[in-house]
C-alpha cells in the first residue's frame, strides 16, 4: 500500500462528490511525478487466496476478469504473502473488465492499442450484477429514499451550482450501510447466497466483500437520479476526499452512455455504455487521469453511432472515506 498523502487544496464540490480544480489538478501531478506507484505491477495469481461462490476465470497473464455470473469473495483475514501484501490486496489488483464484455461495451476506437489492456483494468465492468427483483427493489428504495430527503413533489434541479450536473435529485443514503466490509448487522456475508439479497444494504455489503479489500472504510451511499430525456453530467474528475480511491455505482432505470476524456490530451477519449443493472467501478490511471461524464444532449448519447434513449436514471454510488491519493498514472 503507497503512503497516504495529505488532501490538496482549492478544491470544489459538485453532486457526484467534488471536482479538482484546473490548477489543483496541476498540484497532483506533480505530486504524481515524484514516484511510481507499486500497484501498476499486476503479478501472478498464484499467491493468492480467495473464496468464490462460483469458479472464477483466471487469464494467462493473471489479470482476473469477471463473466456472468462470476463473482469473487475476499476472506475477512488479511492473508500475508511473500510480497508482504494482504490476499484481497492481490485480489483486488488482479481484477479486470472480460474482454467480451468489453466488446460489446467499451467504444475504444479513440485510445491507442497498447493502453486498452490498461484500461479495462482500470474501469471495472460487471452487466446484470443485479438481477431483476434485486434491481426492481433498489429502485423503489432510491425512489422512496429520495421523497424522504426531498419531498414527494420537489422538482429537478436545473444545474448544480458549480455546473457539472444538469437536471437531477440527489440525497445520501446512510442507512444502507458505511465503514467497513461486514461492519453491518444486515446478514450480509461473504457467504450469502446472492439470490436472498432483499434491502439495499445488503448489496452494498455483497459489493465491498466481492469486489475491494475487507479492510477498507465505506462512507454513506449516494443516491443520484437524472430526469428522463435531459439530465446528465459534464465531464469532471471527482474530488478526491469525497470519492477516495473508487468511483464505483450501480446502473438504475435506464442504461446509460459514459463518456470519458483524457485531462492532459482531449484527443485520447472513450465510451461505456452501462446497462442498467450493471454495477462499475474507476480506479488508477482511469480514475485520476479522466474526467467522466454523461452527454446531456439526446444526440449526444451515443454508443458506437446509435443513440442510446435517456430514460429515467438513478445512480448508487459507492464511496471510499479519505483520500487514497495515487503515486503515479501519468501516461
Amino acid at each position: 500500500m503507497p503512503r497516504l498523502l495529505n488532501s490538496l487544496t482549492t478544491l470544489r464540490p459538485t453532486g457526484l462528490g467534488m471536482t479538482l480544480c484546473s490548477r489543483s489538478a496541476v498540484q497532483l501531478h506533480k505530486v504524481i511525478a515524484l514516484r511510481r506507484h507499486s500497484w501498476r505491477t499486476v503479478g501472478s495469481t498464484s499467491s493468492m487466496e480467495c473464496s468464490t461462490q462460483t469458479r472464477p476465470y483466471f487469464a494467462s497473464s493473471g489479470i482476473r476478469q469477471f463473466s456472468q455470473p462470476v463473482y469473487p469473495t475476499y476472506q475477512a483475514a488479511q492473508l500475508s504473502t511473500k510480497h508482504g501484501e494482504s490476499s484481497s490486496a492481490i485480489a483486488y489488483k488482479n481484477l479486470a473488465t472480460l474482454p467480451s464484455i468489453a466488446e460489446a461495451h467499451f467504444d475504444l476506437s479513440k485510445i491507442p492499442v497498447p493502453e486498452h489492456a490498461q484500461i479495462l483494468r482500470d474501469f471495472i465492468l460487471v452487466p446484470d450484477y443485479l438481477s431483476q427483483e434485486e434491481h426492481d427493489m433498489m429502485v423503489e428504495a432510491a425512489t422512496r429514499k429520495l421523497k424522504r430527503a426531498l419531498g414527494k413533489q420537489v422538482r429537478y434541479e436545473d444545474g448544480h451550482f458549480d455546473g457539472v450536473i444538469t437536471r437531477y435529485r440527489e440525497c445520501s443514503a446512510t442507512d444502507w450501510g458505511a465503514g467497513p466490509a461486514g461492519s453491518q448487522t444486515t446478514g450480509a456475508t461473504e457467504d450469502m447466497d446472492r439470490h436472498q439479497r432483499t434491502q439495499p444494504a445488503e448489496v452494498m455489503q455483497s459489493i465491498k466483500h466481492e469486489f475491494f479489500p475487507p479492510h477498507w472504510k465505506w462512507v454513506a451511499p449516494h443516491v443520484l437520479e437524472l430526469e428522463a430525456g435531459k439530465g446528465g453530467i459534464k465531464p469532471h474528475v471527482d474530488h478526491l476526499d469525497a470519492s477516495g480511491e473508487v468511483v464505483a455505482g450501480l446502473c438504475l432505470g435506464s442504461s446509460a452512455v459514459m463518456e470519458l476524456i483524457h485531462e492532459r490530451d482531449p484527443q485520447k477519449q472513450f465510451r461505456v455504455l452501462l446497462p442498467k443493472r450493471c454495477f462499475y467501478f474507476q480506479r488508477d490511471s482511469v480514475r485520476y487521469n479522466y474526467k467522466h461524464g454523461i452527454p446531456i444532449e439526446l444526440e449526444d448519447h451515443q454508443f458506437k453511432g446509435t443513440v442510446i434513449p435517456k430514460e429515467r436514471r438513478i445512480s448508487v454510488m459507492l464511496r471510499v472515506g479519505g483520500a487514497l491519493l495515487p503515486l503515479l498514472y501519468l501516461p
